[in-house]
């Protein structure tokens, strides 16, 4: 075992919106107030905000341009190198050499999405150093549809996007396996998640998403109305369907249990989600109800979560193939605020089994059972102005931030660096 706290190189993709990765943001703040010394290096980016503090912080350029016509030309020559060379994964590691020629590291850690930067990047750096390496792997992309084009920021026209997503998947695949079978332990965000990359290497554990307790705190506040809310974006109605609580919300409606004077949903999204849910709102002849806003900051955010009195969340359409084991970061900050979670329609997945697990709402796919649910609620928030948390304290724990860097603490420091297996 160390004598002292670990030198780490951490590499990870750039800390851009909505959500600033508050994973990785955490991982840096819990290991650096433990004493670890961190040097960090990710891309600079031009929407980048959060950035951790009181650690050794390189940031590195891989965009000429920053925005515009040109910027997108510049990215799409870049994404083409990639997909023939792994050409941004080289081009870090470059930049990285003179970061490791001079500092001593006990061991490198990488936290990335379906991307192979910066994995690739890093595994070259462990390889080079003869390092212990590990991966926190925070999506995958077996987890959704190999055609799915989520994964870019910038869309590219239907036929020549479908062929370069599918062998951008596909190259980026083959370097990640790569990758991980270099690694002495894996992370990642569910138990699906974990259980599949126990394929490339089997030490692989499960820490949620989680939430920072720190931040999402449970508060009793009452309100003047009974909030239904949803905070993130709905990309299409096959990955988030709302027909269940749709049908639901317009069944009441017309029966006259409910109306808008008092029942207020309320929709946190940006502007593409928002026309999707009002197509649907439309449909079901509930626009009245739907109100939206945009982001809010993390502080008003807690206050809004803690506002509603449920918190809703639309899992994928039943019958839809190919999304699997997605627990999502917002599920585990509605816990934080442990509020009552309403989650349709029903896959009998590993999200729905949590959740009847830990007793923190329902999930249904039954519009009569979910419509019982909302009048429950309903009158809970008439007698008393907001409703009572069901989930209990030992329960919401095992969803904090804090719980899952003890878990990687652990980890980390049950490696015995003095006979340890190697990168070959």
């Amino acid at each position: 075992m160390l004598e002292r706290q670990p030198k780490i190189l951490f590499f990870c993709d750039p800390f851009t919106p909505p959500a600033f990765l508050p994973r990785v943001r955490y991982f840096c703040d819990y290991f650096q107030k433990k004493g670890w010394n961190i040097t960090l290096i990710t891309e600079n980016h031009r929407e980048q905000k959060l950035l951790p503090e009181n650690i050794n912080l390189q940031l590195v350029d891989y965009y000429h341009f920053k925005n515009g016509f040109l910027f997108k030309i510049e990215w799409l020559f870049k994404t083409v190198l990639n997909l023939i060379f792994d050409h941004k994964g080289k081009y870090f590691y470059r930049k990285s050499k003179k970061v490791l020629k001079n500092n001593d590291f006990d061991l490198i850690f990488c936290s990335c999405t379906f991307h192979s930067f910066p994995l690739t990047t890093a595994a070259m750096a462990a390889k080079k150093l003869n390092l212990p390496f590990f991966v926190d792997l925070r999506d995958v992309f077996e987890q959704t549809p190999l055609e799915s084009n989520h994964i870019f920021v910038h869309k590219i026209p239907t036929f020549i996007g479908k062929f370069l997503t599918k062998h951008y998947k596909k190259i980026n695949l083959k370097r990640r396996n790569k990758s991980l079978k270099l690694t002495n332990g894996i992370s990642s965000v569910s138990k699906w998640h974990s259980d599949f990359l126990k394929n490339y290497n089997s030490n692989s554990y499960t820490i949620y998403n989680g939430f920072d307790e720190n931040l999402f705190l449970h508060e009793i506040i009452k309100a003047d109305k009974f909030y239904i809310s949803y905070f993130g974006n709905i990309e299409n109605e096959n990955t988030k369907n709302p027909d269940v609580f749709f049908k639901a919300i317009s069944n009441l409606k017309n029966e006259q249990k409910i109306s808008d004077n008092n029942l207020c949903i309320k929709f946190f999204c940006d502007n593409n989600s928002r026309k999707t849910v009002e197509n649907s709102a439309k449909k079901y002849e509930i626009e009245n109800f739907v109100h939206f806003e945009n982001f809010v900051t993390q502080q008003t955010l807690v206050s809004k979560m803690n506002r509603s009195a449920i918190l809703l969340i639309f899992s994928n359409k039943v019958g839809t193939k190919g999304f699997l084991g997605i627990m999502t970061t917002k599920f585990s900050e509605y816990i934080g605020c442990n509020r009552p979670i309403l989650c349709t329609p029903n896959n009998n997945d590993e999200l729905a089994q949590t959740i009847d697990l830990i007793n923190c709402g329902l999930v249904s796919s039954d519009v009569a059972e979910v419509e019982k649910f909302i009048l429950e609620k309903y009158a809970e928030w008439q007698k008393n102005g907001y409703t009572k948390s069901t989930i209990s304290p030992e329960n919401r724990e095992k969803f904090s931030r804090k719980n899952g860097a003890e878990m990687l603490e652990k980890i980390l420091l049950s490696t015995d660096y003095t006979d340890l297996h190697r990168i070959k």
